[in-house]
């Protein structure tokens, strides 16, 4: 490696470390996932900690991971998000070890810096690198997969094999459908892999992790068997996620990071007009990065035929069960893939013949996505993370929340604010009609979450049309009317994006077949417990009004 590439790479590795350090200390806290993530890895080790690991449908690494940063750095936002940028940092230089073990000769230098700059820039990895979620790591671990599968697939010494069956164990122990991967590519491996080349065999290594992995077995059984988990009851499947997969990987633009648009051709069309933006910065990235993608394919080498049937069989496992709503379409479910493609990129354009061109699609591509990431308020280093709980508390301070106050949360329990109610020394009366605890307060008879979540649907309909609730106007004036007295607040949180129907709307929908088929149970729960709840403490108490802010809405009552 020469000198000068040297210094480009350092250049590459501090460019990607600045654009995870703009911005990564959000004003807005940390949201849910981001906050669950938190508080398991805050648990009291070792038995609450393990407790909460168990019941958590994630595999455990990472919280192993985050207890040890947070024993070390302690647990401030701005920490643990720098537990997710040190592995998005270190992610840079596995890729352009990636690239070099993929041996394109001449080109490999070149191609092993074009990989560590789209890693630096990308707007996927950057935006993970700033969040307190295991996707960050996730990636680090699957380069690395990648990394020592390339090396076996050209040498498998022991030592590769051996190397190799670590990494995938650690992808299995830090994403729950990492076992997915692993296990295709150890098929593909050994399908690829030149005759000669198979005579050290895989089977002790196979052997193994199959062994390591049984503990894992009873959570992924529990995981996958219990309805809870099938998260298509809050978000249906379409097929446009599959477009909005290949521009969050290739391009600054981030649209399916927790839930997809509906329709990717209203994101191209906007009010019948052309989106000019969209079209720019999403997918003209995307379609220089596929083209490219093309361009490493037409070499033929085997080892592509091994990368292509990895990427394929995963991808299309992953795909069946979201088509069977055992598991939402999201991109970051399929981030072990990236490194694949990130790879792929670099291949096809280090090998291009025509300089010119060469240079001119490097330069569309990268002023493309640094000016969006730089300037554009949608940037991944500016997303605000719309359910920050950050938001509610502030909130409540600017609306002047007093010690005998109470307040209702209409879709997360007080626990989840409970980080940043310490730290405004906040004081109040808080209960909850949550996704957790509905049935013990909404479904008039014998109800468990567990039938909620299987049959939903078919429970619920004639509930949702109820005018009296008798169990939940029960649960609201024992726990707030009847305790406060004159002057004291209610304050009722709800939040916007998943409780937007109105009465009428919702009753509309109850009586469609169709579309109560259609709309996500989830939508349907949380818009009727926010309507009856609105409606109800109108009634007993005087409305003084809500307060906005992202996708929280909070209603204020007083008693008269």
């Amino acid at each position: 490696m020469s000198k000068n590439n040297v210094l480009y790479l350092i250049l590459i590795v501090i460019l990607g470390l600045l654009l995870r350090l703009w911005n990564i200390d959000k004003p807005e806290g940390m949201w849910n996932d981001e906050y669950l993530t938190w508080s398991i890895a805050n648990l009291k080790f070792p038995s609450d900690f393990f407790q909460g690991v168990a019941n958590n449908c994630h595999a455990p690494l990472h919280y192993f991971y985050l207890k040890a940063w947070m024993f070390l750095f302690k647990d401030s936002d701005i920490s643990l998000r720098v537990s997710s940028l040190v592995p998005g940092v270190i992610s840079i230089f596995t890729m352009y070890l990636c690239a070099k073990e993929y041996l394109l000769k001449k080109h490999s230098e070149l191609c092993a810096l074009a990989a560590a700059f789209i890693t630096a820039i990308s707007g996927f990895l950057i935006y993970f690198s700033q969040e307190v979620r295991i996707y960050s790591l996730t990636f680090l671990i699957a380069s690395m997969v990648l990394y020592y599968s390339l090396k076996v697939f050209n040498n498998p010494s022991n030592k590769n094999r051996w190397l190799l069956s670590l990494f995938s164990l650690l992808l299995i122990f830090e994403h729950t459908i990492g076992f997915v991967f692993v296990i295709f590519n150890t098929c593909a491996l050994i399908a690829f892999m030149e005759r000669k080349r198979k005579e050290n065999s895989f089977a002790n290594n196979i052997i193994a992790v199959i062994i390591l992995c049984l503990p894992l077995v009873p959570f992924l059984y529990g995981l996958f068997a219990h309805p809870k988990y099938f998260s298509q009851w809050w978000a249906p499947f379409s097929w446009s996620k599959l477009l909005f997969y290949f521009t969050d990987l290739f391009s600054p633009v981030l649209k399916n990071i927790s839930n997809a648009p509906p329709s990717f051709l209203q994101q191209i069309f906007d009010n019948a007009s052309l989106n000019i933006g969209f079209i720019i910065f999403a997918l003209v990235p995307t379609f220089i990065c596929i083209g490219l993608l093309i361009k490493a394919f037409q070499n033929g080498r085997r080892v592509n035929l091994y990368l292509l049937t990895l990427f394929s069989a995963t991808f299309l496992a992953v795909l069946i069960a979201a088509l069977f709503g055992k598991i939402i379409f999201l991109t970051k479910y399929l981030i072990e893939l990236y490194p694949i493609l990130i790879l792929l990129v670099a291949v096809g354009w280090a090998s291009m013949q025509l300089r010119g061109f060469k240079i001119t699609l490097a330069t569309v591509f990268s002023v493309l996505t640094l000016f969006y990431i730089i300037v554009s308020y949608t940037s991944p280093v500016r997303l605000v993370r719309e359910e920050g709980q950050r938001l509610v508390v502030s909130a409540l301070c600017d609306m002047g929340i007093k010690k005998n106050d109470r307040v209702l949360y209409l879709y997360y329990p007080p626990s989840r604010f409970e980080k940043y109610t310490k730290e405004s020394n906040l004081f109040f009366y808080a209960n909850s009609i949550d996704k957790y605890n509905f049935p013990l307060y909404v479904y008039p008879g014998e109800s468990s979450t567990y039938d909620a979540f299987k049959r939903g649907k078919a429970l619920y309909r004639d509930v949702f049309l109820l005018k009296r609730n008798e169990k939940l106007s029960r649960f609201l004036a024992d726990n707030y009317y009847l305790k406060m007295n004159k002057g004291d607040k209610l304050f009722i949180v709800e939040l916007t994006s998943v409780s937007f129907f109105s009465e009428e709307r919702l009753e509309n929908i109850v009586l469609d077949a169709k579309s109560y088929e259609r709309i996500p149970f989830l939508y349907l729960m949380s818009s009727y417990v926010k309507n009856y709840c609105l409606r109800e403490s109108s009634q007993k108490l005087s409305y003084k009004g809500y307060y906005d802010s992202k996708s929280w809405r909070l209603h204020l009552f007083e008693k008269v």
